[in-house]
C-alpha cells in the first residue's frame, strides 16, 4: 500500500490522538495496534509513582504472553500484585485464592499457573505438580478429591496428568477474568 503522507505527518497524527490520553491507555493502544499489525510488542511499561519508587518498572514478556495482556486489557500493576516477575522466573505471591470452597480454589490454582507459565516460556504449558503444589501452598488442596476437582475443569484446561496441562482460549479467558479480580488497580 503507498503511503501518501511523510513519516513526520503520520507522527504528528498519531501524537495528537494520543496526547490526551494517560499513559497506561496509551500503552494498551500502541500496544494493540503493534499486535494488529503482527508486530512483536513484548515490553510493558508502568510508571509507578508515590514514595521513593518513583520511575519507570518495565516487565519483559514473550509475544504471546504480551498478546494476551493487551488482549485482555491486563495492567502491569495487576500481574505483579499477583506474580513476582524476575529476569524469566515467574513467581505467585497472591496471598489467597478467590473461590467458594476448594473445589473453585483449586481451578483457580491452575489457572494462575497455567499463566505463571505463560508470563516465564511464552506458553501456558504446566504440570499437574505445579498446580497441586500451588494448591497446597494457598491452602486449598484437598488430597482425597484432588484427582476428582482436576477433571472437573472441564474446557479450561486442557491435558493430562501425565503428559501435563495447557489453558486452550476458555482457560486464557478465564484466567484474565480471574486475575482483574484479584486486582486492586484492574
Amino acid at each position: 500500500m503507498a503511503n501518501t503522507k511523510s513519516l513526520p505527518e503520520i507522527v504528528s497524527e498519531v501524537y495528537s490522538l494520543l496526547e490526551p490520553l494517560e499513559s497506561p491507555e496509551r500503552q494498551k493502544i500502541v500496544g494493540s495496534v503493534l499486535t494488529l499489525l503482527g508486530e512483536e510488542a513484548t515490553k510493558l511499561q508502568n510508571k509507578q509513582t508515590g514514595g521513593n519508587n518513583t520511575g519507570d518498572n518495565e516487565l519483559t514478556f514473550g509475544p504471546k504472553a504480551t498478546r494476551w495482556i493487551t488482549q485482555n486489557n491486563i495492567s502491569t500493576n495487576a500481574i505483579e500484585e499477583i506474580f513476582h516477575c524476575e529476569d524469566s522466573e515467574v513467581e505467585v505471591i497472591a496471598n489467597e485464592i478467590p473461590g467458594n470452597g476448594k473445589r473453585e480454589q483449586s481451578h483457580n490454582c491452575y489457572l494462575l499457573s497455567g499463566i505463571r507459565s505463560l508470563l516465564s516460556s511464552d506458553e501456558a504449558k504446566f504440570s499437574d505438580t505445579e498446580a497441586t503444589e500451588l494448591c497446597k501452598t494457598m491452602g486449598c488442596h484437598d488430597a482425597p478429591n484432588h484427582a476428582k476437582i482436576r477433571s472437573s475443569l472441564g474446557n479450561i484446561v486442557a491435558g493430562t496428568k501425565p503428559n501435563g496441562f495447557t489453558l486452550p482460549a476458555p482457560g486464557l479467558r478465564s484466567a484474565a477474568t480471574l486475575i482483574k479480580g484479584m486486582s486492586s488497580t484492574n
